[in-house]
């Protein structure tokens, strides 16, 4: 969508053109509901459920957790895809393994082999909390924004579980290849202007950590 302008008297949205004659307003709104993001809520924990887990709305965060991603007090509960301003699927494909990995080993051998003991992982979710998140901006609701320090992550993660080795390596560095070049598409267009980095496609060469742009970026039709 293009970007919006105002919203008239009359309710009519107002969107930007770079042509003023062709200027779209937008009638017949029944309700605009503003998008200022969101908080993490688990109807099914509550203080019954004796977890002793942190969900504070406005902090946007859960706590505490070992690794972003295990109960630290209770690491046979893990919550998978919290982190955000990452490449999220290849992300959560990593901690989804982890976590099989450590339920494997609980199921089989009765208890957790990956992790460390619970003073450790206390330690490093308080550290985690504390700090903000990697990026250590002291700010609580950053602690789940990784950003630059999803791709170190990601081999922590999968050091843990033991699945790292120069296929996920390779694997990694050819994504951080495809975001680095998507977000500098996406910083070279027009706010509100039309997505078309997003028609970008690429055909990736893990083994030699390389990618090719296999079509270019096709112009989208203008909003009339």
């Amino acid at each position: 969508m293009p970007r919006t302008l105002c919203v008239d008297d009359n309710g009519g949205i107002h969107f930007y053109s770079s042509d003023p004659k062709r200027a779209e307003i937008l009638r017949g709104i029944d309700a605009i509901i503003y998008c200022s993001g969101y908080d993490y809520h688990f109807d099914f924990i509550n203080e019954d459920s004796n977890l002793d887990l942190k969900v504070v709305p406005g902090e946007r965060r859960v706590a505490p957790l070992y690794k972003q991603l295990w109960h630290a007090r209770h690491p046979s509960i893990a919550f998978i895809g919290l982190p955000n301003y990452v490449v999220p699927f290849p992300l959560f494909e990593i901690q989804a393994n982890a976590v099989r990995i450590a339920t494997q080993q609980h199921c089989i051998i009765g208890r957790n082999t990956i992790l460390p003991i619970m003073s450790v992982r206390l330690q490093d979710a308080e550290r985690d909390a504390v700090s903000g998140g990697p990026n250590g901006s002291g700010r609580v609701q950053d602690t789940h924004s990784l950003g630059s320090h999803q791709w170190d992550y990601c081999r922590d993660i999968a050091k843990i579980s033991g699945l790292y080795d120069s296929s996920v390596e390779n694997y990694l560095a050819v994504n951080k290849q495809l975001h680095s070049f998507s977000m500098r598409e996406k910083k070279a267009t027009i706010p509100g202007g039309e997505d078309t980095y997003r028609l970008t496609r690429f055909h990736r060469d893990d083994n030699h950590q390389t990618r090719i742009i296999s079509s270019g970026m096709p112009t989208l039709p203008s909003v009339t």
